[in-house]
């Protein structure tokens, strides 16, 4: 006689598929919930950069004096629609450091779109009138134009370059002058293009005591340099003429 077979039920057996089901379930959620999540920051930022909110909002800028601000925020070219976030402040220094009488910039951002252009300005070492125009050169060897007024007759003090003919000459002149010892440019009173038949670049450097200085643009720095100029004058004190070719000065006696 056979007997019905019986089923034996393992309750802990029962729980494990009971939970993994519900870990099935809640991992669907939770992917839904990602998926979800995803969704709606990409909408948020969509939004974001789409809106007014994403573009500069001001932009300022401070410690000029000289240089105009509307010089400095062509130079650094923020267009209205330029997304805050995307501006590269030292690509934007570096163009406004381009700017003549511009010594140093810093670009600032805070969190609300505002933008500040800190301008720090070079000193005006010299200035020359061709035709009817006053050019400035700056300590950085920038030459620029100016008709204002104020700056023009501040620049009194300062050496006056006479019978330059050609901006672009200037310009090469300016870059090497810069380079001269402090002590001499700042005991130049004028300069003078003087040039000669066989020497075209040849300036006349007069100084406040009186004494005059030839030199050509290409080799002023290198026999400048090469000078003690306070200890030079005095050895040679009773000279007036100093004209230097070379390796070599020749001088003339005072009359």
């Amino acid at each position: 006689m056979s007997h019905p077979q019986q089923y034996y039920y393992n309750e802990h057996d029962e729980n494990q598929v009971e939970k993994i089901l519900k870990t099935k379930k809640k991992k669907k959620l939770k992917k839904r919930f990602k998926i979800l999540l995803f969704l709606l920051v990409f909408i948020a930022i969509t939004a974001y950069f789409t809106s007014d909110y994403s573009r500069v909002q001001s932009i300022k800028v401070v410690g000029n004096e000289e240089v105009k601000t509307d010089d400095i925020l062509s130079a650094a070219a923020i267009s209205d629609d330029a997304i805050y976030w995307f501006l590269n402040t030292s690509h934007i220094e570096e163009k406004i450091k381009e700017v003549p009488l511009i010594k140093k910039v810093k670009v600032y951002k805070d969190f609300f779109g505002n933008v500040k252009i800190e301008i720090g300005e070079a000193e005006r070492i010299a200035y020359c009138v061709i035709g009817k125009t006053t050019y400035v050169i700056d300590e950085l060897g920038h030459v620029s134009e100016t008709n204002d007024q104020k700056v023009i007759q501040s620049l009194q003090s300062s050496p006056r370059l006479s019978e330059f003919k050609d901006v672009d000459f200037l310009k090469n002149f300016a870059k090497e002058y810069v380079q001269i010892p402090e002590l001499i440019k700042n005991q130049t009173s004028d300069i003078v293009y003087a040039p000669k038949t066989a020497d075209e670049t040849r300036l006349e450097f007069v100084m406040d005591n009186g004494k005059i200085l030839y030199l050509r643009v290409e080799d002023m720095v290198d026999q400048l340099s090469r000078i003690d100029y306070e200890a030079f004058m005095t050895a040679y004190s009773e000279y007036c003429e100093f004209r230097f070719e070379g390796k070599h000065v020749y001088m003339e006696k005072c009359e």
